[in-house]
């Protein structure tokens, strides 16, 4: 019974990390372009009520992942390899939220409440300038998550059966 939570963890792990990684390329390649254009104009795609509502998404996807995460460690503990991977996974993830929580979190609050009528300014280009190519690198982050998840699943398989 514990193999088969085992492997329903990881593969709930993995899911969430594919989530994760997918909502970020949409926000990258369809989201980002289209608010980043012409600020504080092209807020409006992420002003709280009337633009995406990137929090539905994003919370219970980090939820997921905290959840999932630490079944799969609990569960898996005592094989030194999938642990191994996940404890990777987990690093990874651990920068970038860190990264996002002291950094992207706020700035994307901040963009959230300038009012979309307000004059472009120099600073806030700067500021969305900043936020935009920095952003760029997180996804990266969320690849060598999702990828040492997916090893840990693959190894478990020969360990847990």
């Amino acid at each position: 019974m514990k193999a088969l939570a085992s492997q329903w963890s990881l593969i709930l792990l993995c899911f969430s990390f594919a989530v994760a990684l997918g909502g970020g390329i949409f926000e990258h390649s369809v989201l980002m372009p289209i608010w980043s254009k012409s600020p504080p104009s092209s807020f409006s795609i992420i002003q709280p009520g009337s633009g995406v509502p990137l929090q539905r998404f994003w919370i219970p996807v980090h939820i997921a992942i905290t959840v999932f995460i630490i079944l799969s460690l609990v569960l898996t503990w005592g094989h030194a390899t999938v642990r191994r991977f996940l404890l990777i996974a987990l690093a990874s993830y651990i920068v970038m939220r860190v990264w996002s929580g002291l950094f992207f979190i706020p700035e994307m609050l901040s963009f959230q409440k300038v009012p979309i009528e307000s004059p472009p300014s120099a600073e806030l280009l700067a500021r969305v300038s900043r936020w935009t190519f920095w952003s760029w690198f997180r996804e990266p982050l969320d690849v060598i998550a999702f990828l040492f998840s997916l090893l840990a699943l693959h190894y478990s398989r020969s360990v847990l059966t």
